[in-house]
């Protein structure tokens, strides 16, 4: 199970040489499982651009800067087929976000942004700054594997899209330091058998012990605080070990069905949790205080600590920062009693979020440009490339597979429900979420259920795990967030 070992960089300069396609298929080996269906074909849009009367630039925005650098060379490829048109590629994070939008509001206007950093999520109140993409001749929709064009607009009732993205949603598994856990005696491939979620809590205490009375790690499992992964994230993962905590179980919450602080709420099982993690030590104490990447990221990516429960990126930037441990991991939630099925939540498919084009580009003098550049971004050239640069899985209809090397992807991903896989047992929940089904209800200026946005989530976790509130009264919070958030909804 120990990654592969390659330079996603190095593959897409490859790519850059030679034609994008040609590069691919040349570089790419055949995954162990073949489709069950032939891609559908649609038709090339043309490879260059409408002719400019003289070199421009259009600003593009990186999906986050740890991929600016391999989204670099994928517009590379574009520059070297469209020449005139050259690609300022620029990136943000979430500390330069806000500088990012008062520069906006100041009057730039980038060509096209991501809203990953930004947190912006497309609904009934903020559509309007995001051009309509039904309405500007884009060619490739019927290449997802659902309806794109129509998911949004279905959902709010309001013409769209008015953003794209082409992933699988974000997926939380666990990853851990191979060499680390060869050194304990922990590693579950070998040593410790996990199948149940009492196994895994087993697991996680014999870690902790471990790492108290060794010297070569500061943690077993190292957590930190991340107001949209514990807000969007891990909430949603962790009741899935449980037999009343499934994806129904969430979105009856969400629609008005069932309550958030009911003893069957399945988002007991998620704050139970962390509290007994808090308790037995399983994880950093005051862990809520302590930064994501700073203190966490770092520490796992200098080799100090074992694991995390998080999702593709770090795989990533250990290899980046020239980590040499094996790095290695498993599906987030075996099943808890009464449960039959080892389950593997991921993110629903983003439909609301992600690359879009902001409003008022329609009447720049390179509005066609942009249109180009657009669809090419989402093409089925450029697609098989982005894959590989983010280590993704895309929700996508390609001309010839593509075996992804994001080492997440192959240490876990690929193999649930492959029966020729490490986890054919491990069974995919990917429907839509409680959050993204009752987003056309939520109130202008509303906090949500978790307040993350504005980190009020943080505090309810400081005062759960430190003894100030029980899990009933952090999940009575949650009820009384949600009753001030949303109106309108179609009781059942």
């Amino acid at each position: 199970m120990d990654s592969k070992k390659l330079s996603r960089r190095d593959f897409l300069r490859m790519s850059a040489l030679t034609a994008a396609g040609a590069a691919l298929a040349a570089c790419a080996p055949k995954p162990t499982v073949e489709p069950t269906k032939p891609p559908v074909k649609v038709e090339a849009t043309p490879t260059t651009a409408p002719p400019a009367a003289k070199e421009l630039t259009l600003d593009i925005m990186s999906p986050v800067a740890e991929y600016e650098g391999p989204y670099r060379e994928i517009w590379n490829v574009y520059e070297a087929k469209n020449p005139g048109i050259k690609v300022n590629l620029f990136s943000i994070n979430e500390d330069t976000a806000a500088a990012h939008e008062a520069k906006v509001a100041g009057g730039y206007l980038p060509s096209f942004e991501n809203t990953q950093e930004m947190q912006i999520f497309f609904n009934k109140d903020n559509y309007l700054m995001a051009v309509d993409l039904s309405t500007i001749g884009f060619p490739w929709f019927d290449r997802w594997t659902y309806d794109v064009e129509h998911a949004w607009s279905d959902l709010f009732g309001l013409p769209g899209p008015r953003s794209l993205d082409i992933y699988q949603g974000f997926v939380m598994t666990w990853q851990y330091n191979g060499d680390l856990m060869d050194k304990a005696g922990l590693d579950p491939y070998t040593d410790f058998k996990i199948e149940t979620f009492d196994d895994l809590k087993r697991w996680l205490d014999e870690g902790a012990k471990w790492a108290a009375t060794n010297p070569e790690a500061d943690y077993f499992w190292n957590q930190a605080w991340h107001n949209w992964v514990f807000g969007m994230c891990y909430v949603d993962t962790i009741p899935l070990a449980f037999p009343d905590g499934q994806r129904q179980d969430q979105i009856d919450c969400f629609l008005g069905r069932k309550k958030f602080n009911a003893p069957d709420s399945p988002y007991r099982h998620a704050y139970e949790f962390f509290k007994e993690a808090n308790d037995k030590g399983w994880i950093p104490e005051s862990f809520w205080t302590r930064q994501w990447e700073g203190d966490m990221e770092a520490a796992y990516i200098a080799g100090n600590s074992f694991m995390m429960l998080h999702g593709p990126w770090v795989w990533d930037k250990a290899l980046a920062a020239g980590s040499t441990f094996a790095q290695r991991g498993f599906p987030a939630t075996p099943p808890a009693e009464g449960q039959d099925t080892w389950m593997q939540g991921a993110l629903p498919p983003y439909i609301d979020c992600q690359y879009f084009i902001r409003a008022g580009n329609e009447k720049t003098p390179h509005w066609e440009q942009t249109k180009h550049a657009w669809s090419w971004l989402f093409s089925p050239e450029a697609i098989p490339m982005r894959a590989q640069a983010e280590g993704r899985k895309p929700l996508y209809k390609l001309d010839k597979p593509v075996d992804i090397k994001g080492p997440q992807y192959q240490a876990i991903i690929k193999h649930i429900e492959n029966p020729d896989g490490n986890f054919p047992q491990v069974k995919w929940d990917e429907t839509t979420s409680g959050l993204q089904q009752a987003g056309p209800y939520l109130k202008k200026g509303a906090k949500g259920v978790w307040d993350w946005q504005s980190n009020g989530n943080n505090a309810v976790f400081a005062d759960l795990l430190s003894g100030k509130i029980t899990v009933q009264e952090a999940l009575d919070i949650a009820q009384r967030n949600w009753e001030e958030s949303y109106e309108g909804l179609p009781l059942a």
